[in-house]
């Protein structure tokens, strides 16, 4: 009998590992075919500076000992107003969503980074990382969007249930990073444009986009781990400056060069959460105080915090990312409104 027993548990443990397998590769993105680079092998992106994110085994050791930090009891915050239809001039309208997810209006355009609506950021809506708040504007309450910008593939960053919706009502200019693009046609988006780090684009008469390396990584299922790119952005417009879409990042020299190059810049949206604990996070994360380096090596003139106080992805609690920020500015004297977390639905005006 025991037997039998043993038998039935083999086969049934055979069954959810090829199960796991299927759905893994299911999941996974098409991989980027192109020439060899000083960040692509021809088969996987790497980092400039060699940094990796932490390898399965690592993974399962945080996994087992993680110390997830406090949050609050889901809470249903009225969403913010409606935001103009649009924002004429030199003035820049900044209003945080959620997460990573930032609308800034200037000289007549809106721009979105890594719109993220659904309820959980995971291949599933029953299982994964669940929003511990509604965003802070309603989806119908967007204006239309006129430029789409994509940091890379993950799940809170590449919400594909709100893009295609984005895709299907505004049909804006899409902007990602090498090989995201072939994922995104398949979902049926279109008028997408993939760019290289050090690449740059004009999306019209007086505003250039310029793709920037990050230190991250990629992929969405088993099979496509580094398979596409990761970056950050600069939105150059001749009439309201330069503004920095960071992404998602780890902290790196390449910062310092993004300044020398596009500094000072009029703006930077930069990740400030999932930092803890610091020896998993690091390589792909940086944290408040880095978030504060980044600040000035990229000599930004006005900075907003992201990637922080929506999803508990990590070990810090939803206030950590916001007090060790503050205590971060006031270390090195820099006025706390030069670096805003903003509270969801809420809006700031760069004039």
């Amino acid at each position: 009998m025991w037997t039998r027993v043993l038998l039935l548990l083999g086969v049934l443990l055979l069954v959810i590992v090829l199960a796991a397998l299927v759905i893994g590769y299911l999941i996974s993105a098409p991989r980027y075919k192109g020439p060899v680079s000083d960040h692509f092998d021809g088969k996987e992106f790497y980092n400039l500076n060699g940094a990796k994110a932490k390898g399965f085994w690592e993974a399962i050791r945080w996994m087992l000992t993680r110390d997830q930090g406090r949050w609050p009891a889901y809470h249903n915050d009225p969403p913010g107003p409606p935001p103009p239809a649009r924002v004429d001039g030199r003035a820049v309208r900044v209003t945080f969503i959620n997460h990573s997810t930032v609308l800034l209006q200037f000289d007549g355009l809106n721009v979105l980074t890594d719109p993220v609506y659904y309820e959980r950021v995971s291949p599933f809506q029953f299982a994964g990382p669940k929003r511990n708040n509604p965003p802070g504007i309603r989806f119908d309450n967007l204006p239309k969007i006129d430029v789409l910008i994509l940091s890379h593939n993950h799940w809170d960053h590449l919400d594909i249930g709100t893009v295609r919706k984005l895709c299907d009502r505004d049909r804006p200019h899409v902007f990602c990073p090498l090989g995201v693009k072939a994922f995104l046609e398949k979902e049926g988006c279109q008028n997408v444009q993939e760019m290289d780090w050090r690449q740059s684009v004009a999306y019209n008469d007086s505003t250039t986009i310029h793709c920037v390396p990050a230190q991250h990584f990629s992929g969405r299922g088993l099979f496509d781990r580094d398979a596409t790119l990761w970056a950050g952005f600069i939105i150059d417009s001749k009439v309201a400056g330069r503004l920095y879409f960071v992404g998602d990042t780890g902290y790196g020299p390449f910062l310092k060069e993004i300044g020398r190059q596009f500094g000072p810049l009029r703006l930077a949206l930069i990740p400030i959460g999932a930092y803890k604990p610091r020896w998993f996070m690091s390589p792909i994360h940086c944290s408040p105080d880095q978030a504060v380096e980044i600040h000035e090596d990229v000599r930004s003139e006005q900075s907003i915090a992201i990637h922080f106080g929506t999803f508990p992805l990590a070990d810090d609690g939803a206030r950590d990312p916001i007090d060790d920020l503050e205590k971060a500015l006031a270390a090195k004297n820099i006025p706390a409104n030069r670096f805003k977390a903003l509270k969801t639905g809420a809006s700031l005006i760069v004039n």
